[in-house]
């Protein structure tokens, strides 16, 4: 430590040669006896302020010329610059702690400077308590015709620093928050352990039925089963996929006597059989293109960092204080001091609203419902979504994006063969599981927007819920310069209805009438009512992306060069045209009518925090009261429960055998939707609220390019209604999804 302050005297006492007995020097106009502590101490400081100042113009004319011959101005911002650069410098400030002492033609001083940085926060230089700290001295010196100059080298910036040393910045990664569900159970650990299934098919006891209790414990389609399978030779030991300790001690006899399986353990950050993997997300190495970024925020080139989902929305609570340390070595990595450390803080932990025996048994429903559709709609289909929402605080409680994928392909440490292709395997699939349907999907809605148009109709005053129209499976537009349209329900239709039986029986007819009158009154009514009730806008969903989708209006029309018309306000009124949505919109407009005109932001996340201490977030309920009239919800609420209840209601055929088996131990309420896609097939939705009389959750269930929503989404969520209040399951999906869908007219306009 001696060797290099020796090297400044020398280095001193060279720049000072030259400069001695000369009478004649002036040091800012002072004559020969000033050179004192004052002038010395002036330079000093006015070297200093021009650091704090970044103007490094200044410092380089205020340093002695065997230090610029050393380094050209050029160098010497390149020198602060790089510094600046590896601290994330904010701000300095100094104060002088000793000196100056002048001895002849040369001064020192001892000083202290603070720096706030990005990287390291604020710390002072020299820190007595760090290992080889020493003071800071600036060494000055005499120089004809100039006065006292700065003797610089890189040690003014830290001692230490000398032309031999590297300036290096050395990141420890903290251990990464884990996630947990609203009990406690976990979903994400950090430093979790999971079992691997691996298999070889010839020494399976029973190939067939392996597959299929592999397809039910990994909640996927037989098919994706069947695919893995495919791609090794019979002779060849293969991983078939991860499951937690838990899962395993569970289903081991089932497996060692089907598959006769190898189990084999490893340490990771687990995510728990693959639980709400679009929610909860991936992570994954830092990209290329970013790296640069992670680097002034302290990550290693190499750290893993959340790329989607809630590992990306709350990577910073997640990942915790990155420990960081400035040193300067030799050439050959041998330390000569530790000028700054910030100790690694451990990871906050999240706690979710969702629960994690509803999402993986919702999960297991999803899949196994697209394995008993495979005779009928299911081979159209790309893929759904279900969410589960609390309607009187936005919490969501599951939340399903069918089909789902593994997030620990994405972690380099994965026993999975070839995982980069794995990956891009998942981005070419075309039913793109990396897609979280429930939220960045973009769907029309069809005839579950009635709900929302009758709330707009009502409201409004424009329209009375006694009004009724003729619905003969026809409706003649032309009046309104609109064309013939068809109803789902081809003729004689459903005949008289008020607005209640219009939703009831899903009648277009009837809502195309009311949607022009809407429209003669005020052509912002209903998309203005849309708007309000969360459509056509991102959905505030605590840091997750989110799909506007999108309601026409007149404004928009506008802006296409045309003239909004009575054919916009009819496709709009019966959720087509234009419109999209994404399921949480849905579920969320849903939750609002059954809870009496509050809208709720959906809540995934409760907490955030280390575990035994106090949480430094927690989420209330966000609400807004839409101001709509409570007697107007009270009838749409008790149109929907008759949906499922009356005979003429859409979805009572699913409903009424089911009611019986269960003695009406709940009552389900909803709106079915069939939605004209582009394609052949159309998109199947159910919204729905129960119980009855004192609504808890809102349901949503949406089956792309399936069947009618009757037909798909109302039994998906008659199944979600049995698991969460606890009945038996003992009742069995529809049989029309083994006999076929309802084949509509190719001029109708679905219900």
């Amino acid at each position: 430590m001696m060797r290099w302050k020796l090297l400044i005297v020398l280095l001193f006492i060279t720049a000072c040669s030259g400069g001695e007995g000369d009478n004649t020097l002036n040091l800012f106009g002072a004559k020969p006896t000033q050179l004192d502590s004052t002038s010395a101490e002036s330079v000093a400081t006015t070297f200093l302020d021009a650091w704090q100042d970044r103007d490094y113009q200044t410092m380089y004319s205020l340093i002695t010329p065997n230090a610029r011959d050393a380094f050209t101005e050029t160098e010497f911002l390149d020198t602060y610059t790089f510094a600046n650069d590896t601290l994330g410098l904010k701000d300095i400030s100094w104060e002088i702690s000793a000196g100056p002492l002048v001895q002849g033609t040369t001064a020192s001083l001892e000083y202290t400077v603070t720096f706030e940085t990005s990287r390291f926060d604020t710390f002072t230089d020299p820190d007595p308590n760090l290992d080889g700290s020493v003071p800071r001295t600036m060494w000055l010196t005499v120089v004809p015709n100039e006065g006292w100059r700065v003797a610089w080298s890189r040690m003014d910036i830290f001692a230490g620093w000398t032309n031999d040393a590297n300036l290096r910045v050395y990141r420890v990664m903290p251990r990464r928050g884990n996630i947990y569900d609203r009990n406690g159970k976990v979903l994400v650990d950090s430093n979790g352990t999971v079992i691997g299934i691996y298999v070889r098919q010839d020494r399976m006891r029973n190939q067939a039925e392996c597959m299929n209790q592999l397809s039910r414990i990994f909640r996927l389609e037989y098919s994706d089963i069947e695919a893995i399978f495919s791609q090794f030779l019979p002779g060849t030991e293969f991983l078939a996929g991860e499951v937690s300790p838990d899962t395993i001690r569970v289903e081991d006899g089932v497996l060692a006597g089907t598959c006769n399986y190898t189990a084999r353990e490893r340490s990771t950050r687990r995510y728990f059989d693959r639980v709400a993997s679009h929610l909860v997300g991936y992570v994954g190495q830092i990209p290329a293109d970013r790296q640069a970024e992670y680097r002034l925020q302290n990550y290693p080139d190499d750290a893993l960092v959340g790329r989607d989902g809630l590992e990306l929305a709350f990577e910073t609570e997640l990942r915790g204080t990155i420990g960081v340390s400035l040193r300067i070595e030799t050439n050959t990595g041998v330390p000569i001091r530790t000028v700054a450390t910030r100790q690694p803080q451990p990871g906050q932990d999240l706690y979710l609203t969702i629960d994690r025996d509803l999402q993986l048994d919702l999960q297991g429903l999803v899949a196994d419902a697209y394995d008993n559709g495979q005779l009928t709609w299911a081979p159209t289909s790309k893929g759904g979504a279900v969410i589960v929402m609390n309607v009187n605080t936005g919490e969501v409680l599951a939340m399903v994006s069918y089909p789902d994928y593994d997030p620990s392909v994405f972690n380099p440490d994965t026993p999975i063969l070839f995982p980069a292709q794995q990956i891009q395997t998942y981005r070419d699939d075309p039913r793109t599981p990396l897609l979280n349907r429930a939220t960045k999907g973009s769907y029309p809605l069809g005839s579950v927007f009635k709900v929302f148009s009758m709330v707009a109709g009502l409201d409004s005053g424009v329209w009375s819920a006694s009004n009724t129209v003729n619905c003969t499976g026809r409706w003649d537009g032309t009046p309104y310069n609109d064309r013939v349209r068809t109803d789902w329900l081809l003729p004689p239709g459903h005949g008289l209805l008020d607005m209640k039986g219009g939703l009831i029986n899903s009648c277009n007819p009837y809502f195309w009438t009311m949607g022009v009158t809407l429209n003669a009154a005020d052509p912002e009514i209903l998309p203005g009512y849309a708007e309000r009730m969360g459509f056509g806008s991102v959905v505030p969903f605590q840091g997750l992306a989110t799909d506007s989708g999108f309601i026409q209006d007149p404004e928009w029309k506008r802006q296409q060069g045309e003239q909004w018309s009575n054919s916009d306000a009819a496709n709009l009124v019966i959720g087509q045209g234009q419109v999209t949505v994404n399921p949480l919109q849905v579920v969320r407009a849903t939750a609002m009518v059954a809870n009496g005109g509050i809208l709720y932001d959906p809540m995934i996340v409760q907490r955030v925090g280390l575990v035994g201490e106090d949480p430094t977030y927690t989420a209330e309920p966000r609400g807004t009261d839409l101001g709509i009239n409570p007697d107007v919800l009270t009838l749409v609420r008790e149109a929907m429960c008759d949906v499922t209840l009356t005979y003429d209601g859409t979805a009572n055929y699913i409903y009424q055998e089911w009611y019986e088996h269960y003695n009406y131990q709940v009552i389900v309420c909803g709106k079915t939707g069939t939605a004209e896609s582009g394609q052949a097939k159309p998109h199947a939705w159910f919204a729905a609220f129960a119980p009855q009389d004192t609504p808890e959750i809102a349901v949503v269930s949406l089956i792309e390019n399936s069947c009618e929503g009757s037909e798909v989404s109302a039994p998906i969520v008659r199944r979600v209604m049995e698991i969460y209040y606890g009945l038996p399951q003992d009742f069995g999906w529809p049989p029309l999804w083994e006999s076929g869908c309802t084949t509509i007219g190719p001029d109708a306009t679905y219900g």
